[in-house]
């Protein structure tokens, strides 16, 4: 079994309460080094990439350096998910050989207005982008191709800064480059998916534990970066080997599921992100 990434969550503390993002009802936990260490260990025979996010904000956790260096020793390239208020302060942490990507949620704007945001975040999109680390400003918040007026704002105000001319269609825009190295990304609003939500179906395909698993900050292992609540609970990667949490029963019959085109997992039924990929579409 290899994953194209795993999603390590460091921390599910945050300096932000954005609208767009599940609540966080567990335990606040940021992992130690011994512990985040321990978790390299573990993933390194199933990936080359770990992306440091699930929920909580990556950039808050003051042993961020230690685990790039631990990730570099261990020749894991590391994509990081911020919403970039924090880039004044850890911004040339970043420029470390470990990190490939970073994702900055620019729709958490409307969230904080933060002053000189937008400035801290082009000017350390260009930093970054000069160490070879490609940047995606984030703007999912699509509603049927159309953007809200707050990021339709903050779209004339990256490019501005960039110096380009705003894309006139975005509806069928994915991405738009505006540097070597820094791209807006577009994407559609998004419904965490949750047992209190609809029922979608028990028919179709998803990426999770197929090219895909995450890693929660008290070490529970969920099938992916959207079962923030851990309601497919996997077991626990600091009290039983990853290799064995992988071959159990209930691991397999997810794969085999989806192979089939048949949903196992009761949270899996309820969650409408995974429709996207029958439409080709990743963007975790």
């Amino acid at each position: 079994m290899r994953f194209k990434r795993v999603y390590i969550e460091i921390t599910n503390a945050c300096n932000l309460s954005c609208s767009f993002c599940i609540k966080n009802d567990r335990p606040i936990h940021s992992m130690t080094i011994e512990e985040f260490s321990h978790i390299i260990s573990q993933v390194k025979p199933y990936t080359d990439y770990v992306y440091l996010h699930i929920l909580g904000e990556p950039l808050s956790h003051p042993h961020l350096l230690a685990f790039l260096d631990i990730c570099k020793d261990a020749k894991i390239k590391v994509n990081i998910t911020t919403n970039g208020t924090l880039l004044r302060k850890k911004g040339k942490e970043l420029c470390h050989p470990a990190l490939r990507q970073l994702n900055i949620s620019l729709h958490s704007f409307s969230e904080h207005e933060q002053a000189d945001y937008l400035n801290d975040v082009c000017t350390y999109s260009r930093l970054l982008a000069k160490h070879n680390i490609h940047i995606n400003l984030r703007l999912w918040s699509l509603e049927n191709g159309v953007l809200s007026k707050e990021s339709e704002k903050l779209l004339e105000e990256v490019c501005a800064y960039f110096q380009v001319e705003k894309p006139a269609e975005i509806k069928r825009l994915k991405r738009f480059d505006l540097e070597k190295y820094i791209h807006l990304h577009f994407e559609e609003v998004f419904q965490w998916p949750s047992l209190k939500h609809p029922y979608v179906s028990d028919t179709g395909r998803c990426l999770g534990m197929k090219t895909m698993a995450g890693i929660l900050s008290d070490g529970t292992l969920v099938p992916c970066c959207l079962d923030s609540k851990k309601e497919c609970n996997l077991g626990n990667v600091f009290t039983t080997p990853l290799k064995d949490l992988l071959e159990s029963e209930r691991v397999k019959s997810i794969c085999k599921g989806f192979d089939e085109n048949r949903i196992e997992e009761k949270l899996c039924k309820h969650c409408s992100y995974r429709l996207r990929f029958s439409k080709g579409k990743e963007s975790f």
